[in-house]
């Protein structure tokens, strides 16, 4: 639904001389890259959004003034980046900016190629990238600084695993050193659930074993243990440059998709000196530039434990936006080499809804076991906080969304009306467990 909040502010761009020149935004799809749309056009930017199919919701933006429909990188990544600097080299593209984890990881590892074609792009170089990209390497890095760490083990510091279990704290995760790995043209991707959680050593061990035994693209890549932390995940998002931050947010994650920890539904604004700091001198060690969220968990005694960095533009950044820090804009700026400013003000407290897709997945997780209270706090959500797809100025995109939410939800109906025939035709089949 329409957010029911004042419109947000929207500074106009200072004149120029010329027209700004224009941007190329990958990965139109997601609710992220949609937002660096709006923000962009907003200010008389023209955009050309990139997606793997006419669909995405940034495909519908209003503030979409031309298209490109590229081959699917999770795919074969090798012609996607054949036909994106194709397509660099035959349109006048000031700049390329990548969204998610995929297209910012391989568009990364082939800066160089692409932007011999006169176009910047506006990811890290591979060198830095990949040392917040490999787990392994970005916990090397963070034990120097002076910032809470998990206990973290590798498999290149003990003899085998059954070393590397014991004595290790528990409860633990086995975490991937990458969420995707490229590999010979392919793009293997890892995505963390239930199964990677262990209790003792010795399901440390079989789950350590299992996981590598049974991916090949993991040799080399071996995944990191690395000790649990209950508490409240928490970030600080960032615009640096060259290590100094010139714009920050800070958020929690109110209510997660699946419950029992995932992508954030529900978010409210904070403040805290101490993340800030802490973050502050993770971004000054890596020497970043760019947007990059860094990733804490803040336990029951007030304490902040470094959980990870994404060099990448966020989830959540329609949040920020929202919030008036602009980071696509800002970014642009950064780009055209102009010092970005922004006066560190923003509200606190404030909540947004990610309606499509994680309340709406989390409405269907809790519905059965607890009728009332979930539709409470939806409808709450839905009615009082913003939200971060529809927008008044720009409604196609929120009924496209919709459209996708009906289309996934339907499938996901049919494939566990599937898996449940299945199971009861087969006498032998025992209840899943996690």
């Amino acid at each position: 639904m329409p957010n029911r909040h004042p419109p947000e502010s929207q500074p106009t761009a200072p004149e120029r001389e010329a027209d700004p020149p224009r941007v190329l935004v990958l990965d139109g799809d997601g609710p992220a890259a949609l937002r660096v749309v709006r923000s962009l056009g907003r200010k008389g930017v023209p955009v050309t959004v990139g997606g793997t199919s006419r669909t995405g919701l940034g495909m519908f933006s209003r503030y979409a003034d031309d298209r490109y429909v590229y081959p699917d990188p999770s795919t074969d990544y090798r012609r996607f980046v054949d036909d994106l600097r194709e397509y660099l080299a035959a349109n006048d593209i000031f700049a390329v900016m990548p969204v998610s984890d995929m297209s910012s990881l391989v568009c990364s590892h082939h800066k160089a190629e692409l932007e011999a074609t006169g176009t910047k792009v506006a990811v890290e170089d591979p060198e830095t990238f990949d040392k917040v990209y490999d787990k392994g390497a970005f916990f090397e890095l963070a034990a120097d600084l002076d910032v809470p760490t998990p206990e973290t083990r590798q498999q290149k510091e003990y003899t085998d695993v059954v070393d590397l279990a014991s004595g290790m704290s528990l409860p633990a995760v086995v975490k991937y050193r990458s969420k995707t790995v490229l590999d010979g043209g392919k793009a293997h991707t890892d995505l963390i659930d239930d199964v990677n959680y262990v209790e003792t050593e010795a399901a440390l061990i079989s789950t350590y074993q299992v996981l590598v035994g049974r991916n090949s693209h993991l040799k080399g890549h071996e995944p990191i243990v690395q000790e649990y932390i209950p508490g409240e995940t928490t970030a600080t998002v960032v615009l640096a440059d060259e290590g100094e931050v010139l714009a920050q947010f800070q958020e929690r994650r109110v209510r997660t998709y699946p419950s029992s920890g995932g992508n954030s539904a529900v978010l409210e604004s904070m403040r805290d000196e101490k993340m800030q700091r802490y973050a502050e001198e993770v971004i000054e060690a890596l020497e970043w530039t760019g947007p990059a969220m860094v990733e804490f968990m803040e336990t029951d005694d007030g304490e902040y434990y470094l959980i990870e960095v994404n060099g990448r533009y966020w989830g959540s950044v329609p949040f920020a936006v929202a919030c008036g820090v602009d980071f696509p804009w800002l970014h642009y700026q950064q780009l055209r080499g102009e010092t970005p400013q922004h006066d560190g003000e923003y509200p606190v407290g404030e909540r947004m809804q990610r309606l499509f897709y994680e309340d709406l997945k989390w409405l269907g997780e809790n519905l059965s076991e607890r009728p009332i209270s979930s539709l409470g706090s939806f409808g709450n959500a839905l009615t009082r906080h913003r939200h971060s797809i529809p927008a008044w100025d720009d409604p196609a995109p929120a009924a496209g969304a919709l459209l996708q939410s009906v289309i996934l939800s339907s499938r996901r109906l049919l494939r566990n009306r599937k898996e449940s025939r299945l199971d009861a035709d087969d006498p032998t089949s025992t209840p899943k467990t996690t």
